[in-house]
């Protein structure tokens, strides 16, 4: 607040008209000024006021723009681990299956002679039409069938083996705390037999 003006001492209603009024004539322009001042000052914080708004507004926009990218990179991130894991399962199992193959295939007893008299020869027709064959004894147990399929490159991880006239599965899968599977003889089968490998997941 400015004074402009200063009035002592007793003074009648028409002089103080009279010097109000010249007051107002003499301080017209600085209080114009003022005035304009004033609302140009008030202009000036309402820009600032939007302008920090507006600037506030994007920058929340923007917050939530990198929290959206962010949230996709992970995303993909996540995904791209989980195929990453999957294909390092997919290996591990491969793997394996091929260091069982190997133990397995020290467990298969020698094949033996075409002139034994106790021989069985098996025919192995595996689900994709390739043959393989092999012989054994009656006496020896089914499992060994089982090792002697599953090492073979064509058959299928999981699977059972059957005949077909008549058509049964015969249990030669081996079970860690069950008895040995029967043998060759003991399931029935004869000197020369066509069996058939099927895959489980098919």
């Amino acid at each position: 607040m400015t004074v402009v003006a200063r009035i002592e001492g007793p003074i009648g209603p028409g002089e103080l008209i009279e010097k109000l009024e010249r007051i107002l004539q003499d301080n017209e322009a600085s209080l114009i000024a003022a005035r304009a001042e004033r609302e140009e000052r008030d202009f000036t914080q309402t820009l600032r006021r939007e302008k920090d708004a507006a600037l506030f507004k994007s920058l929340k926009a923007n917050q939530e723009k990198e929290r959206k990218r962010r949230e996709d990179q992970d995303k993909i991130d996540r995904e791209k681990q989980r195929l990453v894991d999957e294909e390092n399962k997919r290996k591990e199992m491969i793997q394996e299956r091929e260091r069982m193959k190997e133990e397995l295939k020290i467990e298969i007893p020698e094949e033996p002679a075409v002139d034994d008299p106790d021989v069985v020869r098996i025919v192995l027709k595996l689900p994709h039409g390739s043959r393989t064959e092999r012989r054994f004894l009656k006496n020896q147990s089914l499992k060994f069938l089982y090792y002697f399929a599953f090492c073979h490159e064509d058959c299928p991880d999981d699977f059972h083996v059957v005949t077909k006239f008549p058509s049964r599965t015969l249990p030669c899968e081996p079970s860690k705390n069950g008895p040995d599977p029967p043998s060759f003889e003991e399931a029935g089968l004869g000197k020369n037999e066509m069996l058939f490998v099927q895959d489980n997941e098919a």
